[in-house]
């Protein structure tokens, strides 16, 4: 039996959460946006979308911004280049982060029922 079968837009929140947690846990966006694409693809396999497939790839770009910190390198570069410290780099950057990959995933989300494109 398919795990989404059924379930219809709750696939994007999973990919969203899926890049996010895999993003927090190695530190690269880029590595979490990868593993979480082949996860749902092999989970998606037999699954006939109700919106168009670029909503899904946009809900793990949007996975990918949530939660830099000490890991990753982008965080290092941020809080080096600018003269801020740790902790000042976490109040800011990660926060802004955070809720641009929110907001994205929000707008994904909304846009996927509104307009499927299929």
């Amino acid at each position: 039996k398919d795990v989404f079968s059924g379930s219809g837009h709750m696939i994007l929140p999973v990919a969203f959460l899926c890049t996010a947690l895999i993003r927090m846990a190695q530190g690269s966006a880029t590595v979490s946006m990868i593993t979480c694409g082949a996860l749902m693809a092999s989970l998606l396999e037999n699954v006939e979308l109700t919106f168009h497939p670029v909503y899904l790839a946009l809900a793990i770009g949007c996975g990918s911004k949530p939660g830099p910190w000490m890991n990753d390198s982008g965080f290092w570069v941020i809080s080096r280049m600018s003269g801020m410290t740790e902790g000042e780099t976490l109040k800011t950057f990660s926060v802004m982060l955070t809720l641009m990959g929110v907001a994205g995933f929000v707008v994904v989300w909304i846009a996927s029922r509104v307009i499927p494109l299929v």
